[in-house]
């Protein structure tokens, strides 16, 4: 991938956010502030965005953010529909595919130590992996390791019970040769991220990743209790609604068990482009796309954005840069079939790109 692209993706401070509606720029040092309950002094492009998503009947949450300043968050509709609770800035969801990131600045980051190398084959770490399958750290993040999927048995696996049965599954194709997108790949990662650093990818995560961005309110869904503010999911039937099943934790592993908030996220984006997870090599790494694909390593990389895009259960998540320092998170907590997350945040780019430059 050409420099340029670097360097504007580098520009962005936040992807995600949460904040007050006027205008903010994020603090240099501490936690954002992210509540909000009145709309006076709010621009005419804030009342655009907002009967836009009123319009197209989003539920859950929205954050834009235009050349480093907050521009725009708010909830919609309800977390619980049930009891009438209306999504806040503070509501946590499930992150669902967007945790692929967090694992591959956890493995960047261990590489930055020394501690591995992104080109090291698989079997190094994990022994049920034959080394004639020559699957690389890389091939993994970039999701060109042609593992198979295996079929799923009622009940929960655990991750090191799924690893051993799809490595004595033959490959789809040879390491590097096709692109194959693969949640299993990433719970692989996590296994790798445990092996070499000595920690659960959970506590890894909280001290390298959660802990150094300042993000408070993350977490991981198979934990027991509960995050505050958690988010319902919900599955649109027709014209109803139907509460999603309880999602299967352990299959989710290094590919889709984060919780977090818009503000969280938005802490995350700004430690990881400023260096304070990875360093500047490692971050070009992750922005630069295999030969089979668009797909760089946790997130996907075209001429116009970068973006990360998750679905779990009742829950779908998106967020996305563009070229000119403008970006968005759309964490929905009911999954239509007839909202088109993309559709939304391309409209929503239309919006703000029409506005007066003075928002």
């Amino acid at each position: 991938m050409k420099w340029k692209m670097i360097v504007w993706f580098t520009s962005l401070i936040i992807s995600t956010a949460g904040c007050r509606n006027n205008p903010v720029l994020l603090p240099q040092n501490h936690h954002v502030s992210a509540h909000f309950e009145t709309k006076q002094n709010e621009t005419n492009l804030q009342r655009k965005l907002r009967s836009y998503l009123r319009a197209n009947h989003l539920n859950g949450s929205v954050a834009i953010v235009k050349e480093n300043q907050i521009i725009f968050h708010e909830g919609v509709g309800f977390t619980d529909f049930q009891q009438r609770i209306a999504n806040k800035p503070a509501t946590a969801h499930p992150i669902a595919s967007i945790t692929k990131l967090i694992v591959a600045a956890s493995i960047m980051r261990l590489e930055d130590k020394q501690k591995l190398s992104i080109q090291d084959e698989v079997a190094a770490y994990i022994p049920d992996f034959p080394n004639e399958k020559k699957i690389k750290i890389i091939h993994l993040l970039n999701h060109t390791s042609g593992i198979d999927t295996p079929r799923w048995q009622p009940g929960n696996p655990k991750p090191a019970e799924i690893v051993k049965k799809i490595a004595s599954k033959p490959i789809r194709f040879p390491a590097g040769a096709e692109w194959d997108y693969n949640d299993i790949n990433y719970l692989i990662l996590g296994l790798i991220v445990e092996k070499v650093s000595g920690l659960p990818l959970h506590e890894y995560i909280r001290k390298n990743i959660f802990t150094k961005a300042s993000m408070r309110h993350s977490g991981f869904i198979t934990e027991e209790q509960a995050a505050a503010h958690y988010s319902t999911g919900y599955l649109k039937l027709g014209n109803k609604l139907v509460a999603a099943k309880p999602l299967k934790t352990d299959v989710l592993f290094g590919c889709g068990d984060i919780y977090s908030t818009v503000v969280d996220l938005c802490l995350f984006d700004k430690a990881l482009m400023n260096g304070n997870l990875v360093s500047k090599r490692s971050l070009k790494k992750m922005l630069t796309p295999s030969a089979k694909s668009k797909y760089g390593l946790g997130l996907y990389v075209t001429t116009d954005k970068v973006f990360s895009r998750g679905v779990v259960g009742g829950w779908e998540s998106l967020h996305v840069y563009f070229k000119n320092k403008t970006a968005m998170a759309i964490l929905l907590n009911v999954r239509d079939k007839e909202i088109d997350i993309h559709q939304v945040s391309n409209d929503l780019y239309k919006l703000i790109s029409e506005a007066p430059s003075k928002f």
